[in-house]
């Protein structure tokens, strides 16, 4: 059962919801967004501040959890409890932004954020405007697990707008066969590459006028999680530099199982490197400063143990052992 629930238009901030599965593109979407925001003061609520890639000459101000970029926009990590987050991101910075965008988990669904969003104490600061879902067009929907193949199908029924991306990577044939699959009759949608969504699609127009309702379920569909999605994660640091040909090899030789990594590491040769792999595609980047000494790699994957077990050891030999 849905039900209409009526959205207070008196709330001054607005909020865009980002969602989509591992590796769709939400970051690179929030990315953008942040590099056009023309003039609008955004917040940004992510889980992880080292996978946005802020170009440093922005930051005018880092404290605690908040970075605040010299454009006016303000980056928060997503911490704790998710109300309590947002409240705080509110209270602290609420007056001086224009809008909100909350990036979700690759792993959650949009909907629960949609609910926290209705609650009174926040309804009267904040207005959700949007849901917007990433769909990976080159990730092989098809291969993933029932529970994961739910999850995706989730995070589309709840959005606004589905933005189909990484469409430069597959033919048309295959895009209308994913576009056929995923969507429902009647979603609005559009296509994109590197997640280059034009801002109007984001932020309403002063002139406009935004939707005076929101669909709200009248139930929560079951919580999701790692462990309940049959995946697990694990997270690997050292101090200092990593072996540039070890590295090479895992990079090579990682198992389809692996869903998707990123992080950002120190090479022996000086270089520092974000990387991040998901549908299978490896991307990276040099990063001019990194303030952290540390290397650092996240991954999600099917909870295998051989898998792990395999990625524990090759883990070992990524240390550069001259440096260290």
């Amino acid at each position: 059962m849905v039900e209409q629930r009526a959205q207070d238009m008196t709330a001054e901030l607005g909020v865009t919801v980002v969602a989509g599965f591992l590796g769709a593109g939400k970051t690179t979407l929030v990315n953008h967004l942040l590099q056009h925001a023309d003039g609008r003061r955004l917040g940004v609520m992510v889980n992880d501040f080292g996978a946005l890639n802020i170009d440093e000459a922005l930051v005018d101000e880092r404290r605690d959890d908040l970075i605040t970029l010299s454009n006016g926009c303000v980056c928060c990590s997503l911490q704790g409890e998710l109300s309590s987050s947002i409240e705080s991101m509110i209270r602290r910075r609420g007056e001086q932004l224009d809008h909100l965008l909350i990036e979700c988990s690759g792993v959650s669904d949009p909907e629960r954020v949609v609910n926290v969003l209705h609650y009174p104490r926040l309804r009267a600061r904040a207005r959700l405007d949007n849901v917007i879902t990433l769909v990976d067009a080159a990730l092989d929907h098809a291969g993933l697990s029932p529970a994961l193949r739910h999850l995706v199908a989730s995070q589309v029924d709840n959005a606004d707008l589905v933005v189909i991306n990484k469409v430069d990577l597959v033919d048309e044939q295959d895009i209308a066969r994913l576009e056929q699959a995923v969507l429902l009759p009647g979603s609005r949608h559009v296509r994109t590459t590197q997640a280059a969504l034009p801002a109007d699609f984001v932020f309403w127009p002063v002139s406009s006028e935004a939707p005076k309702c929101r669909r709200v379920r009248s139930r929560l569909s079951p919580a999701t999680s790692i462990e309940t999605l049959g995946l697990k994660t694990l997270s690997w640091k050292h101090e200092g530099a990593v072996d540039m040909t070890e590295l090479s090899t895992l990079l090579h030789d990682m198992p389809k199982p692996i869903l998707r990594f990123k992080g950002v590491v120190r090479l022996d040769d000086g270089r520092v490197l974000a990387l991040q792999r998901a549908a299978g595609r490896l991307t990276s980047w040099e990063l001019g400063n990194w303030p952290k000494g540390e290397s650092q790699l996240v991954f999600i994957g099917e909870d295998t143990p051989s898998l792990w077990e395999w990625l524990s050891l090759r883990l070992e030999r990524l240390p550069d052992c001259q440096q260290d």
